[in-house]
């Protein structure tokens, strides 16, 4: 029998939500009461977009080759060439980050060290600004209240930034979804600022219909204003585990289907507000 889909898996959140047994589940979906406990092991409480994250993951582990081949080198190289790191690099194609420098070491990439956008020991002084940043954030998503991890109302968003090519464009796409309702908003921005991000989702909060709760955003320093929003708008600000991107798994997905549109690389200065409706 095919794998578990992803429309399948949102069933199962709303019959985990009404109660149903694993029996009850696996009569309406067709599936062995076995098929279904597997997959309620995936997650606790169980949400589809973190199934659905840790099904591709380890699908995409699943007889994976590291040989360098001719194709994924030129990939590689490419992304190097954008000023992509080897951590984001070995995120995007599911390597080691000691694989990639090994490569680069070896010679075998056709790109200097020397090249790179954080060689030498500035990359050391950024981590541990990064931790101390870190450290002075707001409130931990291990705060966030059971209603919004288990989607029970409308106006929970999860809100990141996708960003143009390195170095070549300040431009960058805001993107919200709501939780429960998984409909989305994007925002073309000049920059990827504090301030440019604040006055946009203060645009949004000003226009939109709807009720709006909370934030549920990554550490990255654009969202780190996000308090100043808290009091004026009676919301709350929850912040995510660093290199956690499953902890936004709507939000994320979205940003994934958005490269469709706009593959990496594009520089978001030339679209749109329309583009994006």
């Amino acid at each position: 029998m095919s794998s578990i889909t992803y429309s399948e898996r949102i069933k199962i959140e709303t019959f985990c939500e009404l109660g149903l047994s694993n029996i009850q589940m696996g009569v309406r979906l067709n599936r062995s009461p076995s098929t279904i406990s597997y997959e309620l092991s995936r997650c606790q409480p169980y949400q589809a977009e973190l199934a659905q994250t840790d099904a591709e993951y380890k699908r995409s582990r699943c007889g994976r080759k590291t040989k360098l081949s001719d194709e994924l080198k030129q990939k590689i190289l490419n992304h190097l060439r954008l000023s992509w790191s080897p951590g984001m690099i070995a995120h995007e194609f599911k390597l080691a980050t000691k694989s990639i420098y090994n490569w680069l070491n070896q010679g075998r990439i056709g790109f200097s060290l020397n090249d790179l956008p954080e060689h030498g020991v500035r990359q050391r002084r950024n981590v541990d600004q990064r931790s101390k940043y870190n450290q002075s954030l707001g409130r931990s998503i291990e705060q966030r209240p059971m209603m919004i991890n288990q989607r029970n109302r409308i106006g929970d968003f999860e809100l990141d930034t996708v960003v143009g090519p390195r170095g070549h464009s300040k431009a960058v796409l805001l993107t919200l979804i709501d939780r429960k309702s998984r409909f989305l908003w994007a925002y073309r921005l000049k920059d990827r600022t504090t301030a440019t991000v604040n006055e946009a989702l203060t645009k949004f909060l000003t226009t939109f219909n709807g009720p709006v709760h909370s934030f549920t955003v990554d550490r990255g320093t654009e969202f780190s204003g996000l308090v100043s929003l808290e009091s004026q708008y009676g919301i709350k600000t929850y912040y995510c585990h660093a290199y956690t991107p499953a902890e936004r798994g709507s939000n994320e997905r979205f940003n994934r289907n958005l490269r469709y549109f706009y593959p990496k690389g594009t520089r978001f200065e030339h679209i749109s507000a329309q583009d994006l409706t």
